[in-house]
């Protein structure tokens, strides 16, 4: 029984969801002119790591942390489209009908006469400084498909134009994300030297059995998210903004001259408002022009290098608000209209290479109360001490996994099978094991592991060889959460959570406490 310790995976230590709660929306996407269903369009919340297809029928399913999202559909030779989504949306099925495009992307660069023949060479490097940036995450970042782009200028206007035929896909080493990026358009005014970009970013995480590899992308993680705009929003929603390390002035003009005024009341400054019915916080600030002042950080000096006027000491952006427009803020940092506020100073540095989803994790807690951060490479044995500390008040949580039809957590799935383990990764004391059924580089022996679950909540564990009883229970209405008690000799209580099941796989993380230490496992079985 000593190798029943479950695997690690170390991606998942150090953040925990900033809400255990989620909604479903459920839609369908159908051709405008025909109305008939479209199999297989793109679906998924803008600037997150949640998407899916639509089946057969043209319907998705989408399990969303609690908050507000824009859903991005896409589907070859259609116009993009995009829909606002709350949790009041949970209740309702979403129909949307997508628009077949006039002139293909192909005719345009064809026709056009603006096209720059070598605008890769001339322009690429601009490009990747503008849209990706110049942050040491961005130097980071590598576009797989530079070829995508089409570079058009216009000498009248002085205007450089990027598009792209393809979503671009960008691979951030930094962070541990891969990104396909729905680029809309790129462009830069000459006459102003201001650049505008639009489009639809989905994200991935990146995956790797090293764990010193995965500890530094949560560490580095955590840097980007610290002072960032979705840090200052969630901080505006939680009124939490001096506790989190921002302040706020507004900059007001007097005899053509802006001086910056101190606020003593931030949250009224703001007009902060925040609705009961909706679960969203509304701003309108009296003064147009925010500057936000992020004091836990000092500018790093490639940007002091570019902007030498700014402050060493601390990270200054400006909110610049339309007149009497109000910005609405979900609780997951998500505001729109995001095209009623201009962003310069610090946060218009960052660009894509420091970006982070909507579904990002922030915090971990101990049991003070206190956040338990992990800001270095930790190794393995003191991963161990931080996961003693943080089980105690908070269970590990998981991305959302896209939830089908044939994925929606049931107990008959769960009780038809026996479920036999197919991969493993485990952390026995400073030692990383791992296991593939079938895999030729195993260091570990799963063969004969698994497990049988009965209607009567009693089961099976089977292992080398050996049967030993246990009784399971729900500890959750959604049946995303199952306590266990292993009758092995002495009976060991074993948590399964984030489950996910199918006809087929079974996936869960799996937190249990061994001589008084609690170990973390992300397994996956499949059927026997």
């Amino acid at each position: 029984m000593k190798k029943l310790i479950p695997f690690l995976l170390i991606s998942f230590i150090s953040l925990t969801a900033f809400s255990q709660s989620s909604y479903r929306i459920t839609g369908k996407i159908i051709d405008e002119d025909t109305k008939l269903p479209l199999q297989g369009a793109s679906v998924f919340a803008e600037n997150t790591t949640i998407g899916t297809a639509t089946n057969n029928d043209g319907v998705f399913n989408l399990t969303l942390p609690t908050g507000g999202y824009s859903i991005v559909i896409t589907f070859s030779g259609y116009q993009t489209e995009t829909k606002r989504v709350t949790t009041a949306d949970a209740a309702d099925e979403i129909k949307i009908d997508l628009k077949k495009k006039e002139k293909s992307m192909e005719e345009f660069v064809v026709k056009s006469s603006s096209e720059v023949a070598d605008g890769l060479e001339k322009y690429g490097q601009f490009f990747l400084d503008n849209f990706i940036g110049k942050t040491a995450n961005s130097k980071q970042c590598v576009l797989k498909n530079k070829e995508a782009l089409k570079f058009y200028y216009y000498k009248r206007k002085n205007r450089l134009k990027i598009l792209a035929t393809a979503p671009l896909e960008i691979e951030n080493s930094a962070l541990g994300y891969t990104i396909k990026y729905e680029l809309d358009s790129f462009v830069h005014e000459y006459n102003t030297d201001l650049s505008l970009y639009t489009g639809y970013p989905l994200f991935q995480e990146m995956e790797s059995s090293n764990v010193d590899q995965l500890l530094k992308w949560n560490a580095a993680r955590k840097v980007a998210y610290n002072g960032s705009i979705l840090h200052f929003m969630r901080s505006v929603y939680n009124k939490e903004l001096e506790k989190e390390g921002f302040e706020i002035q507004f900059i007001v003009k007097k005899n053509e001259k802006e001086t910056a005024l101190p606020l003593k009341f931030f949250y009224g400054a703001l007009g902060y408002t925040k609705s009961d019915s909706s679960n969203t916080v509304e701003i309108l600030p009296k003064q147009n022009e925010v500057a936000v002042i992020y004091k836990n950080e000092e500018s790093p000096k490639m940007y002091l290098s570019e902007t030498p006027e700014a402050s060493s000491k601390f990270q200054l952006s400006v909110l610049s608000f339309q007149p009497d427009e109000s910005l609405e803020i979900e609780q997951n940092g998500f505001y729109f209209e995001q095209n009623d506020i201009t962003i310069t100073g610090y946060w218009a540095w960052e660009k894509v290479g420091d970006m982070l989803p909507y579904n990002f994790k922030e915090k971990a807690t101990s049991p003070s109360g206190t956040k338990q951060i992990i800001q270095e490479p930790v190794k393995p044995d003191t991963v161990v001490k931080v996961i003693a500390e943080t089980i105690k008040t908070e269970p590990i949580k998981l991305d959302p996994i896209p939830v089908t039809e044939q994925s929606v957590m049931s107990g008959s799935l769960l009780t038809a099978n026996t479920w036999q383990v197919e991969e493993s990764r485990v952390l026995d004391g400073n030692n990383i094991s791992y296991y593939k059924r079938g895999g030729a580089e195993n260091t570990i022996n799963f063969d004969d592991d698994s497990y049988k679950f009965n209607t009567d909540n009693s089961g099976i564990y089977f292992y080398n060889g050996q049967q030993y009883k246990f009784t399971w229970k729900y500890v959750s209405d959604d049946k995303s959460k199952i306590e266990m008690a292993i009758q092995y000799p002495i009976p060991l209580i074993v948590s399964l959570e984030n489950i996910s099941v199918t006809a087929t796989s079974l996936k869960y993380t799996r937190i249990q406490k061994v001589n008084g230490v609690n170990y973390v496992a992300i397994e996956t079985r499949i059927v026997k």
